[in-house]
């Protein structure tokens, strides 16, 4: 379901933006299906119908991936909230 394009859109994006890799590299962790390590394709991605279900909730349609700009706003507002936690 992740295509290699738009993931490298979103690196490019978070690479202009330092403050959001620690919490981007969290959510990583923590939306990554169980048992990851021991599955192909071994990398910490979320699982299929998990990242179905987010995006239908979303924008209700599953053909195109959200835009870069509302990952990097959630992530902005993900790391806002982290902050506001301490």
């Amino acid at each position: 379901m992740l295509k290699g394009k738009w993931l490298l859109k979103l690196l490019f994006a978070l690479l202009r933006k330092p403050s959001l890799w620690f919490p981007s590299a969290k959510q990583i962790f923590i939306l990554a299906k169980n048992r990851w390590p021991l599955t192909p394709p071994f990398l910490p991605f979320p699982s299929d119908d998990f990242l179905e279900f987010r995006i239908i909730t979303y924008q209700g349609q599953t053909e195109k991936l959200p835009d870069v700009d509302v990952v990097i706003t959630w992530l902005t507002w993900v790391a806002d909230l982290e902050k506001s936690k301490i």
